[in-house]
């Protein structure tokens, strides 16, 4: 994604505010900003995006960002046709809608995991059934997922980077398991909570994963599970690489559409998460600072 530029009346603008409102948020340090040669003030893109998120202000203007926002209250549920919505753009191989709406709705205020769980994981679970009703389908999906996963690149690029003492996650798809978006999805919660997320992919070797976790000092391990025909050799594998790290304080977490049928039973250090909300709450209780224990009675 390229960095791009706004000056204080384009920010001011998009927002809905007066210019000399954020010439006095920038000298209050509230919006961060560069200079150009000539020592003119811009803003870049993803720090006006962070501003709004934080400050729940209002683009009335996302044109001035290059951007098609919902016109709805911020923070809403997702509405029930807005994973429609979103799967008509992707299906019809509409890049610049289906873009506009997933980082629009992010702009907007919605949490990731309500984005994710929501309209795109409703959007794209219906591009996956177009096959069953003719061939050309699959082109279809194919499409659908390039254009998502771009979209997915671009508002990773959006999320604030998160401090250089930040615990590592570190994950991919499960062996044999070929889909991208969700692990893609479980990376960006994970860097949304706060870590240091690395994603390796799809058809992660599950063997390698302890070592890499050791190397990197990880605090957690993510596997997203996607794929119906996974062999069950993998459950113990699962298994074996959450006894590996087990010692070192790391956690394994499994998930993702087909964890159900997959019979993996959590125990430890090993946990299963349904949903992108589940993971993000279960992140963000490990970044919390554990309560300081009672003294002991005398």
């Amino acid at each position: 994604m390229s960095r791009r530029l706004l000056s204080p009346k384009d920010v001011a603008d998009a927002i809905g505010a007066s210019e000399s409102s954020v010439r006095r948020w920038i000298d209050d340090g509230q919006i961060a900003t560069s200079r150009t040669a000539g020592g003119h003030r811009r803003v870049a893109f993803e720090e006006v995006v962070r501003y709004v998120r934080a400050s729940g202000a209002t683009v009335v203007r996302p044109d001035l960002l290059g951007l098609d926002l919902p016109r709805a209250p911020r923070q809403r549920p997702p509405a029930p046709d807005d994973g429609e919505r979103l799967f008509e753009a992707l299906r019809a191989g509409d890049r610049a809608v289906a873009r506009a709406m997933i980082l629009g709705w992010y702009v907007d205020g919605r949490a990731l995991p309500s984005l994710f769980d929501g309209p795109v994981r409703s959007a794209m679970h219906a591009v996956g059934e177009l096959w069953r009703h003719e061939r050309r389908g699959i082109l279809d999906e194919h499409r659908a997922t390039a254009i998502c996963l771009g979209a997915l690149a671009e508002l990773r690029a959006l999320i604030p980077p998160p401090r250089a003492d930040a615990p590592v996650a570190l994950g991919g798809a499960a062996p044999d398991d070929p889909y991208l978006i969700p692990t893609t999805m479980a990376g960006a919660v994970l860097a949304d909570a706060g870590f240091r997320e690395v994603n390796f992919g799809a058809d992660t070797p599950v063997e390698l994963l302890a070592a890499e976790a050791a190397a990197r000092q990880a605090r957690l391990v993510w596997l997203a599970v996607s794929f119906p025909e996974l062999p069950p050799a993998l459950r113990a594998a699962i298994r074996g690489l959450a006894r590996a790290v087990e010692a070192r304080g790391v956690d394994v977490v499994v998930g993702g559409r087909c964890v159900d049928a997959f019979k993996l039973r959590p125990s430890g250090n090993l946990v299963t998460v349904g949903s992108m909300t589940e993971l993000a709450a279960f992140a963000r209780g490990l970044r919390r600072p554990r309560a300081a224990a009672a003294p002991a009675a005398r």
